[in-house]
């Protein structure tokens, strides 16, 4: 009984909103990062070890956050927690972050880098290796491409992040004993 007003007292919904704007500005600090270090993830020639670096950089840190933020509300719950809960938990950083890092590849690929889409096009273009029916959809895309890409980031990050909370939540979650 106790635990269950615990349970109605603490809402995981600010943690997992501070976690995951956190989680936001993280990714496009990374992005900085990794173009600063020459690394530039579309480049079709890119190394394998550097995607994986990328890739765990970014997907790493994104699995630790919701992890982070599942356990913390575990002890915030007095070290108890339901796999329901801890689910709903890890989903609404999911859900939270998808959306913040859909808003801020929007201001990065109009505000703070806009040259940035132009590289995503032409290795698109690239990788197209003359096909010209793929070269013409590609050009009637470029206009856009930063709305599919935003877009596409949220969604992305979002069923990622119900996949991911589907198993921690099966990690962290812990019941009292009867």
């Amino acid at each position: 009984m106790e635990q269950q007003l615990l349970q109605e007292e603490k809402k995981p919904n600010a943690l997992a909103f501070k976690v995951a704007i956190s989680f936001a500005v993280y990714s496009i600090v990374l992005i900085f990062i990794l173009k600063f270090l020459g690394i530039d993830s579309v480049d079709p020639d890119l190394p394998i070890a550097e995607k994986v670096i990328a890739m765990v950089l970014s997907y790493g840190v994104f699995i630790l956050a919701i992890f982070y933020t599942q356990v913390t509300y575990r002890k915030m719950l007095g070290g108890y927690i339901t796999y329901a809960k801890a689910f709903s938990t890890g989903f609404k950083v999911a859900a939270y972050a998808g959306l913040f890092v859909g808003l801020l590849f929007i201001l990065y690929y109009k505000v703070l880098d806009p040259s940035a889409l132009d590289r995503v096009a032409d290795s698109a273009i690239e990788k197209a290796n003359g096909n010209e029916q793929q070269i013409k959809g590609i050009e009637m895309m470029r206009g856009y491409m930063w709305a599919f890409t935003a877009f596409g980031a949220a969604i992305v990050y979002t069923i990622l992040g119900l996949i991911i909370s589907l198993i921690t939540a099966a990690i962290v979650k812990k019941e009292p004993s009867l």
